[in-house]
C-alpha cells in the first residue's frame, strides 16, 4: 500500500533516528542540519541550527566534517537532523546510546516539548527500562517477536502480567503464601515494588518482625 500505510522511513511526515548514523559524511556538521532544511530562508536555517548545536553541544564542532566525528558526536548529528524540522512521526530506535545521561535528559525534555507543541507521534525503542518508564505514555513490551504486554505506563509496571516482565521494568518483591504467617488465605503470589513497602507503627496493622541481613547503598 505505500509508505502512507506502512510507516517506512523515508516518508516526508516521518524523521527517524537509527543507531547507523545517518549523516552526510563529506559536509560539517551545520551543513547536515541546514539540509534538512531545504526550502526556507537562510535566516530561518540559522535560528533553527544554532538552537540544535547549542542544545546538542556542537557548537564548537558545526564547522567539522561529519566523517572526522566520534561515534557519538555523529549520533548526536542524527538526532539534530531527525529534530530539523518536528515530523508528524518521530521513530527512535535507541537513539541515544552514546549520550551520558545529563545530555538524554536534557533533550528528552526538549524531545517532549516539541512533539506536544507540533501534536507529533514518538515511537522509542529501547532496552533500557528507566528511559521507557520515565518518558513514555504507553509501553509495549516484545518478548521473542512478539508483544507480550502494552498498556499505560503505570499499569505495565504495577501489574505486569507475569515476573518476567516485572523483573524487566525494576526491583520488585515476590511475595508468596510461605513467606508470610497467615499466607493461607492467599489465591496467589503478590507482586510489590519497592516504593510501595512502607513502615507504620500502628497498633492496629499486622506486626511483621523482619531481619535485616545486609544493606548496600543504591544511590536513592
Amino acid at each position: 500500500m505505500g509508505p502512507s500505510y506502512n510507516l517506512m522511513p523515508g516518508h516526508k511526515d516521518m524523521s527517524l533516528v537509527s543507531q547507523d548514523f545517518y549523516v552526510l559524511d563529506n559536509h560539517t556538521v551545520e551543513e547536515n542540519i541546514w539540509d534538512k532544511l531545504i526550502g526556507y530562508t537562510n535566516e530561518a536555517k540559522q535560528k533553527r541550527s544554532s538552537q540544535l548545536l547549542k542544545l546538542l553541544e556542537l557548537v564548537s564542532l558545526k564547522n567539522t566534517k561529519a566523517r572526522n566525528l566520534s561515534s557519538g558526536q555523529k549520533q548526536r548529528v542524527a538526532i539534530a537532523r531527525a529534530l530539523a524540522l518536528i515530523p508528524e512521526v518521530l521513530l527512535l530506535d535507541e537513539p541515544f546510546s552514546n549520550l551520558d545521561k545529563i545530555l538524554t535528559d536534557k533533550l528528552f525534555s526538549f524531545i517532549i516539548k516539541e512533539v506536544k507543541r507540533n501534536n507529533t507521534s514518538v515511537i522509542l525503542i529501547t532496552h533500557v527500562a528507566e528511559e521507557a518508564l520515565k518518558y513514555a505514555d504507553r509501553i509495549g513490551i516484545m518478548d521473542s517477536g512478539k508483544i507480550t504486554q502494552l498498556d499505560e505506563t503505570w499499569k505495565v509496571f504495577y501489574n505486569p502480567k507475569n515476573t518476567k516482565l516485572a523483573g524487566l521494568l525494576g526491583d520488585c518483591n515476590i511475595i508468596r503464601k510461605e513467606d508470610i504467617e497467615n499466607g493461607k488465605s492467599l489465591k496467589t503470589k503478590i507482586l510489590v515494588r519497592p516504593d510501595k513497602i512502607k513502615i507504620n507503627a500502628s497498633k492496629y496493622l499486622l506486626n511483621v518482625v523482619v531481619k535485616v541481613n545486609r544493606s548496600s547503598y543504591n544511590g536513592r
